[in-house]
């Protein structure tokens, strides 16, 4: 051990750590230096396209003729033309798999790649440079220890940022206004990096201890060996019960594992790094302190009614329930005290139910003030599944007959979902339940002054009797539009169906017009219908539309009861599910300022929409001088 100053047996404290220690803090100050530059980048971001919609809607008012999505001046025009080129490059995914355990291994889109490569770049720059000592260093006895101190060092450093990135109130999402769900990919990648800069600090150390032949004598002088390999052990555990085919197992039982393993960790690593390198667990828990403290103020405030704008009366909320085709089910909170931004979603309690489960689900509907101004209907659409879910199903068959009510508690609203009225044309698809997030979308651009001229919205759904889900809604937002004028095209896409051909729920038609013309010019539809269904007609090409079989369309009593009402371009089509190019690229081409795409579904249709547009905006050369206008895309994926 000659040359060693027992140095090698681990101790951050010993020995030659000194020669380390200097170099190795600056290096830990300037990853947090490179965090805080990144933030201030999102967050001049979120500034300056606040300030871009602020000015698109002020000249939408003074200017209502003008398509105030396009650029205006040299500086807009720059800035658009660097967007577009940082969206063709970040939006693509080419790769997607889609067998029931292959789809947990699809590769992340290009840009969170590109965002990878960024953070592996200053992990490797950190790790690395300068620790490669040469037989010529008077230091070289040290070559195994230089490299695992740092390796330590660099490990470390990034436990905050990992628990940074697991809270829903932190810094980054406050400032930059990227929600917290939005940031678990990047929290289960910076945890595989650690794991892996973890492997090369005990490695290396591992290695010395062989050359020198006391590695029993290491594990019994230096206890907080023991605990760095609990540490990594604790760690190695949480990447594998983290894995996407096991938290959608049992995502109850993985909750509650990973947040038991998350405070092993803090204590092994508590009990393993000097008293130098502490403050990382420090503020870690401050990250988590802060995170939990917020949560449960807001939710005793929220449920409590003393942030509402009703008077204060028993602790949460009354929500009755409803069965609806196809495992579905409709939770309804008559009284609302608060607001919140469509999109959003809520964590969900219901002790009668499961006392100790809390879950989260989309507010199905855009807040809407009644008459007094005093509360809103929040709803929720609930796929049936398993647990939880499954249990509010069975609770909402028992309530048509008993008409029970439950005792609901609340967490939220959370969520920081795009603004989409400052966009000229805006594209809605949803697959399947996907509608509780772009519904409520729709709803708010119907319902708000804006920008935008035409909407489109496409819904993926298998069977004709899960249009029950949003048919009132849908209807009533037609009419709505009519009456703005507002270009509105709905979509209703049957999966599984033996008919073929186009069907429309409802066409614009006049008061005037009698049941025997209304019926004649329905069946000319049909006749126009098969004519383009038998010559491959796409639904991107003309419009297709027939009359649908009353009986079979949720909506057709609606429309016995109201035959005053007009309702246009809602259609319903039978057949498999679209491509994104039939959806996509019809509405983009016809666009006179910037569009906004949205989707809200499975990998497979998110994958698709993602590549498509990138593609799209390539094709077109957006923003780079053929006045081809920009495309905004925003994804929503099934669970995090």
């Amino acid at each position: 051990m000659d040359g060693m100053d027992m140095s090698g047996m681990g101790g951050m404290d010993m020995g030659s750590s000194g020669l380390f220690t200097g170099k190795n803090k600056a290096i830990a100050h300037g990853f947090w230096y490179a965090i805080a530059g990144v933030t201030v980048l999102f967050t001049i971001k979120r500034i300056l396209s606040y300030a871009q919609s602020r000015q698109r809607l002020r000249l939408s008012e003074q200017a209502p003729q003008c398509v105030s999505s396009r650029p205006r001046g040299w500086w807009s025009q720059a800035y658009a033309t660097a967007t577009a080129a940082l969206r063709e490059a970040a939006y693509p995914q080419p790769w997607y798999f889609t067998g029931s355990f292959s789809r947990y291994f699809t590769p992340l889109p290009v840009g969170r790649w590109l965002i990878l490569l960024v953070y592996w770049t200053v992990i490797l720059a950190f790790l690395w440079s300068n620790t490669i000592l040469k037989p010529s260093d008077p230091s070289y006895a040290y070559k195994w220890e230089k490299v695992g101190f740092r390796a330590a060092w660099v490990s470390v450093t990034q436990i905050p940022f990992i628990f940074l990135l697991s809270t829903k109130f932190n810094p980054f999402s406050l400032l930059t206004g990227i929600s917290y769900e939005r940031l678990n990919w990047l929290h289960r990648w910076a945890s595989r990096t650690v794991f892996l800069t973890v492997i090369v600090h005990w490695s290396f150390f591992f290695k010395e201890w062989v050359l020198a032949d006391f590695v029993q004598l290491e594990l019994e002088m230096m206890p907080m060996v023991k605990y760095g390999f609990g540490a990594f052990a604790v760690l190695g555990w949480t990447l594998v019960s983290s894995f996407g085919y096991f938290r959608a197992k049992a995502y109850e039982l993985f909750v509650a594992q990973h947040i038991c393993a998350a405070a092993v960790l803090l204590w092994l690593l508590h009990s393993h790094v000097p008293s130098y390198a502490k403050y990382n667990v420090y503020l870690s828990i401050a990250f988590l302190a802060f995170d939990w403290g917020v949560r449960l103020v807001w939710g005793l405030l929220r449920n409590f009614h003393l942030l509402g704008r009703m008077q204060p009366r028993m602790p949460g909320y009354s929500a009755t329930l409803e069965p609806l085709p196809g495992d579905m089910v409709r939770m309804t909170i008559e009284d609302a005290d608060f607001s919140w931004t469509s999109g959003q979603h809520v964590y969900l309690s219901m002790p009668r139910l499961r006392p100790f489960e809390v879950h989260p689900f989309t507010i199905a509907n855009a807040p809407q003030t009644r008459q007094g101004g005093n509360s809103s209907s929040l709803t929720l659409v609930i796929k049936a599944h398993k647990g939880f879910s499954k249990s509010l199903h069975k609770a909402a068959i028992t309530s048509v007959v008993q008409d029970r009510s439950y005792k609901a508690f609340l967490s939220g609203p959370w969520g920081m979902p795009p603004n989409l009225l400052h966009y000229d044309t805006v594209v809605l698809i949803a697959a399947s339940s996907g509608a509780s997030f772009i519904v409520p979308m729709l709803e708010s651009l119907v319902r708000s002054q804006n920008c935008v001229r035409k909407v489109h919205l496409h819904w993926i759904i298998r069977s004709e009797e899960h249009f029950a889900w949003f048919s009132e809604t849908l209807m009533s937002l037609t009419q709505e539009a009519r009456n703005r004028k507002m270009s509105l095209q709905i979509t209703v896409h049957i999966t599984q169906s033996v008919k073929q051909s186009s069907q429309v729920l409802s066409e614009a038609t006049s008061p005037a017009e009698s049941p025997p013309a209304l019926e004649a010019k329905q069946k000319q539809q049909e006749s126009v219908v098969s004519t383009a269904a038998r010559s491959g007609e796409s639904s991107s090409g003309s419009s297709l539309s027939a009359s649908i079989d009353e009986k079979s369309t949720p909506s057709s009593t609606y429309l016995r009861r109201h035959p005053e009402q007009l309702f246009v371009s809602l259609n319903m089509q039978h057949g498999g599910r679209p491509k994104a190019e039939a959806i996509i690229r019809q509405p983009v081409e016809a666009a006179l300022g910037e569009t906004a795409v949205v989707v809200c579904g499975g990998g497979t249709l998110t994958a698709e929409a993602r590549t498509f547009v990138a593609t799209l905006s390539d094709e077109r050369s957006v923003h780079k001088g053929t006045g081809a206008q920009g495309i905004f895309l925003f994804t929503e994926t099934y669970g995090w």
